[in-house]
């Protein structure tokens, strides 16, 4: 038994270890830890035309920023849906008041994993497209809207996914 000895304290020392990287990971990544972004100056969010909503399974859903409709590609049928102005306002709302960042790679100090996490929308502009949300590693996160805004636009595209179903459009009939 006092042969294992060394062999449980190694063991625990090295759990223990791993615990704390994963903490320090966490402090790092925080948005609230005050981590630098670097704002990006173009393209403009409030410029955007349209973004593609890019699903967990690889379905696409294009929402015109100008008009509210979005439409679908369902296995060679389109869908299309428009999205109450209520929702589309406050998308507008938030690009009009956000900016493009990047967060810049960490020093060779800090032990990254390497998760690729897929990017949540591309925005869309009459002359260039940029995909938003993608990362490479648990350190490093490429374009995304500055702060907690990035946060804020994928919950209101997952609103509009999760709802769906109960969008139409609502046409009018106006007199002459």
């Amino acid at each position: 038994m006092k042969k294992y000895i060394p062999v449980m304290i190694a063991s625990g020392v090295l759990l223990l270890s791993f615990q704390n990287c994963a903490q320090n990971q966490a402090e790092i990544l925080s948005p609230s830890s005050g981590i630098s972004q670097n704002k990006i100056e173009d393209p403009v969010l409030s410029q955007a035309q349209s973004i593609d909503i890019l699903t967990q399974n690889d379905q696409k859903i294009s929402l015109s920023l100008e008009t509210g409709e979005l439409v679908q590609d369902e296995r060679g049928n389109i869908v299309k849906k428009c999205l109450p102005d209520s929702i589309r306002a406050e998308i507008l709302d938030l690009l009009a008041n956000s900016n493009l960042c990047e967060t810049p790679e960490p020093g060779p100090e800090v032990a990254c994993a390497q998760v690729y996490s897929a990017p949540y929308s591309e925005i869309h502009w009459s002359d260039k497209s940029i995909k938003v949300g993608e990362a490479v590693s648990s350190c490093h996160k490429d374009l995304d809207l500055c702060g907690q805004d990035g946060m804020l636009l994928r919950g209101l595209l997952k609103d509009v996914v999760a709802r769906w179903s109960e969008w139409s459009c609502d046409f009018k009939v106006v007199s002459r």
